[in-house]
């Protein structure tokens, strides 16, 4: 009898997906926007955990012994790559017994610096996000044969959703006085790449504590020759205080900028991404 017992243990967790009873396949996501999406591609048939808890930088996450038991035993795991921006989410996915789908295979990925291989924002560009949709669908599917339709279904909605945000964003930053823009934190170069536009950054891809004066000086000598939008962006969630200071000193507005590496304080992915484009349209005063 224990032996029959073990057998069907062993056939559970390497051939089906585990499913808390009454609530649904369980799909770990290692950062915020993978989360959203995996929640609106998996509808009701999926419980999303995000790794990145809100208002922790998705760089700096390390994660639980709890959090490497679920990526374990989970259904599905998505994350960015082994790309170098979540060491901890990286390492562990390789003791995944679900489906891991790592989102960033085939793209075409910016160069890093410091810690990171690669610039890893690339849910920043609407149109890579709508590219992901289903792919994420194929990975749900995959571990849940049965829901593979509902799936399928839920991520053309979603992709028609980004598709629609892409727009915006080609409309809203056309026609604009200004093509480049001052940032605290350098993680919008695959926005900028997807619309014509230039960042110019006071901290590097991995936020440091304080930028170097040199940044600092270049960002103020660019402001105050016309080169850049007359701004400074930052990221609330961040709190970068240098974004202010050099605003301040610039005579200019600090002006919030989401990155999204984290949940964000309200509304949701699409909300956020639209508040972005309204603050980029105006700082850059298009059309």
């Amino acid at each position: 009898m224990c032996l029959l017992v073990l057998l069907l243990a062993d056939l559970w967790t390497t051939g089906c997906a585990r499913e808390e009873p009454g609530k649904g396949m369980e799909v770990v996501a290692a950062t915020y926007p993978l989360a959203w999406m995996a929640e609106r591609v998996g509808g009701e048939r999926v419980v999303v955990e995000d790794l990145t808890p809100p208002g922790v930088g998705a760089h700096d996450v390390t994660l639980t012994a709890e959090q490497r038991a679920d990526i374990e035993t989970s259904g599905v795991v998505l994350y960015l790559g082994n790309i170098g921006f979540q060491a901890s989410v990286e390492q562990a996915v390789g003791d995944a017994k679900g489906i891991v789908l790592s989102l960033t295979d085939g793209l075409s990925l910016a160069s890093g610096s410091g810690s990171l291989a690669f610039d890893p924002h690339v849910w920043l560009d609407p149109g890579v996000m709508a590219d992901f949709a289903p792919k994420v669908a194929s990975a749900l599917a995959a571990a849940d044969s049965a829901g593979g339709g509902y799936y399928e279904a839920n991520a053309a909605r979603l992709k028609a959703d980004l598709e629609g945000l892409d727009a915006r964003f080609s409309s809203g930053l056309s026609g604009c006085r200004y093509r480049e823009f001052v940032v605290a934190h350098e993680a919008f170069g695959y926005l900028a790449r997807a619309y014509g536009l230039t960042q110019l950054g006071l901290e590097g891809l991995s936020p440091e504590s304080e930028p170097s004066a040199g940044r600092i000086q270049v960002a103020l000598d660019a402001i105050s020759s016309g080169v850049t939008a007359p701004a400074v962006f930052y990221d609330p969630v961040e709190g970068n205080a240098a974004a202010q200071s050099v605003a301040a000193d610039a005579g200019v507005p600090a002006i919030q900028l989401l990155v999204l590496e984290t949940q964000p304080p309200s509304g949701d992915y699409m909300s956020a991404m639209d508040q972005d484009l309204s603050s980029l349209s105006g700082a850059l005063q298009c059309k």
